[in-house]
């Protein structure tokens, strides 16, 4: 049997993502970069208006490529044009990167930087700066010392980190430049509009170039739950609608036993990152949980940024789950299972309903038609006692790691233009899939993921080593060209379940104005942000499993009073006005 994980850089990237978002990062903590700290913010920046280069003739995407490239209807996202080489120079730029030998190989020999080089006539050399474990000493150093590269690629910058380096000098601002010599960048900013703000640092200057990585199925990921529609089958039942009908199911489960393996895990955690308020407690309330881009439950309430996990409705929810626990239904391991022990559960057939990512977090995704994996089915919103039935949805859009340009580059304007050439279809193609023979345009009547005309076929993956940049390529990924990619409609593959899964989810989104978006906090703010955070989600995770389990009693009113009052002395009202001030100064 063969088994194969083709999100394999799509988890990554989610760790990474996970990784800089832990209080400012390792980089923040160089002595020589921390002693640079500006004053809170205490009002909205402006963002600054990108003027162009004086004197220089905007430069402008060239003849559009159709012939043999099928777009549906209404499509967003790269397209293919007539470039030209552009750099007639004798310098040779420097830029530092991440080691991954996996896809992208020796960076200096890479098919890919290879064509880049051919394409726009730009010699670069490739200094690599991160590790595999993004020990991110060496960027340290680098910084510190002021012996910077000319760029940095691929390194996972926070957006916090590239505020706060940009308005101390070490990475220049681009928005001129981006103006004058980015038509592919101008582009994504108009196919998204609000791009340009996702860019924009706390001084009102974009000091990065990154593209959007719009991901359908990633929208809910951090929510969606599993069943196995077998063992349903097998005890009488019909997919869970409420709250009471998945306690029904879970009690069957637990008699019945339609694993056959006498040790059954009725519900399942997904692991120790797949929390399961995620999904559980948007029947009670809209609650963002603590993976969103707000972070930390919160969520918006006309403007005001609130925090969730002390309303009464989060105690509703917690009753709930005491009541699965009182059924024999759930206990501790749904909140201290790890992922190894997830995956042998769900290998050996014992899991019954699981909060969990996607399939391969808890059994080896197989492309027999008979493997288990494709036994479970995602579970939509339940509605709740109240009738409350929301998805944890995420309406903001994703970006690429950021392409950053520093003080020590005397000609910027050579790198904006060099990268702009990775934005355009075939660019990105290249960049993520490798050269011509790991991938076709489609032809009319293929089907994409989406049912709609497919775009372009996946011939060869992953990529052979040496031909792309993998998952870490700064490519163009809007949510057309996503789900523009080829799928057998009588073979459907696991991306094609992934939408499907998605899809059911969508008509119980929240409310946008509900979403708290992504925010970028100064060094001050964002290390103080850091040590309530830390606070909170222990205290959080630790009474959810002792509430749920019956070690603390919910129905104890001074027990949840107890609860609820901790949350002052960790700091909650500042940790909520630290949140509104950088949303308002979002606003602007």
């Amino acid at each position: 049997m063969t088994t194969f994980n083709p999100l394999e850089r799509d988890i990554d990237r989610r760790a990474l993502l996970r990784y800089g978002a832990a209080g400012a990062g390792a980089i923040a903590t160089s002595t020589v970069l921390a002693s640079c700290g500006s004053d809170p913010q205490t009002e909205a920046p402006t963002e600054v208006e990108a003027s162009g280069v004086e004197g220089v003739e905007q430069v402008q995407l060239g003849e559009e490529i159709t012939e043999g490239i099928l777009y549906p209807d209404g499509y967003v996202g790269p397209r293919a044009y007539a470039r030209e080489p552009f750099y007639t120079g004798d310098a040779t730029f420097t830029i530092g990167t991440k080691l991954n030998p996996n896809d992208v190989g020796d960076w200096n020999t890479n098919e890919f930087t290879r064509w880049m080089e051919e394409q726009t006539g730009v010699p670069v050399t490739y200094d690599v700066v991160l590790n595999e474990d993004a020990d991110l000493t060496r960027v340290n150093a680098q910084m510190t010392a002021g012996d910077m590269p000319d760029a940095y690629l691929m390194i996972p910058f926070t957006n916090d980190q590239v505020s706060l380096y940009g308005s101390q000098g070490l990475f220049q601002p681009l928005e001129d430049l981006i103006e004058t010599y980015a038509p592919a960048l101008r582009q994504v900013m108009e196919d998204y509009p609000e791009w340009g703000a996702a860019l924009t640092a706390t001084d009102g200057h974009k000091y990065q170039m990154a593209v959007p990585n719009d991901c359908y199925h990633c929208r809910v990921s951090p929510s969606r739950a599993f069943i196995n529609e077998r063992y349903l089958e097998a005890v009488g039942a019909e997919m869970p609608q409420t709250t009471e009908d998945l306690r029904e199911v879970l009690k069957l489960f637990k008699e019945q036993d339609p694993s056959g393996t006498g040790q059954m895990i009725p519900f399942s955690g997904g692991g120790p990152n797949d929390f399961i308020d995620n999904f559980i407690m948007n029947s009670f309330l809209y609650n963002p949980g603590s993976e969103g881009t707000g972070g930390g439950w919160l969520r918006l309430n006309e403007g005001q940024v609130e925090f969730v996990a002390d309303k009464d409705e989060w105690r509703e929810g917690l009753r709930y789950l005491r009541t699965l626990s009182d059924d024999g239904t759930l206990d501790r391991s749904a909140f201290t299972m790890t992922s190894d022990e997830l995956l042998q559960a769900g290998n050996q057939g014992r899991l019954g309903f699981v909060r969990s990512y996607y399939w391969g977090f808890f059994a080896d995704i197989a492309d027999e038609p008979d493997a288990l994996w494709r036994d479970y089915v995602s579970v939509p919103p339940l509605e709740g006692p109240n009738g409350v039935r929301y998805a944890n949805w995420n309406w903001e859009t994703d970006r690429s790691r950021p392409f950053v340009i520093t003080s020590n580059c005397e000609n910027p304007e050579v790198l904006v233009q060099w990268l702009d050439y990775m934005f355009t279809l075939e660019g990105t193609l290249r960049a993520a899939a490798g050269n011509t023979e790991n991938w076709n345009y489609a032809e009319e009547g293929d089907v994409g993921i989406n049912g709609k005309q497919a775009i372009w076929d996946r011939v060869t993956w992953p990529p052979p080593a040496g031909t792309s940049l993998g998952g870490l390529a700064l490519a163009y990924n809007s949510n057309d060209f996503r789900l523009g990619q080829l799928s057998d409609p009588d073979n459907p593959d696991l991306e094609v379940a992934l939408y499907n899964a998605t899809t059911e989810y969508e008509p119980y989104q929240e409310p946008r104005e509900f979403f708290l978006p992504s925010l970028i906090f100064d060094e001050t703010q964002a290390s103080r942000r850091a040590d309530i955070a830390t606070s909170i989600e222990s205290h959080v995770r630790q009474h959810m499993a002792s509430f749920a389990i019956g070690e603390i009693d919910i129905n104890d009113d001074a027990a949840w009073e107890e609860y609820v009052s901790a949350f002052q002395a960790m700091g909650l009202p500042e940790y909520l006005d630290l949140h509104q001030q950088a949303f308002d100064a979002r606003q602007g």
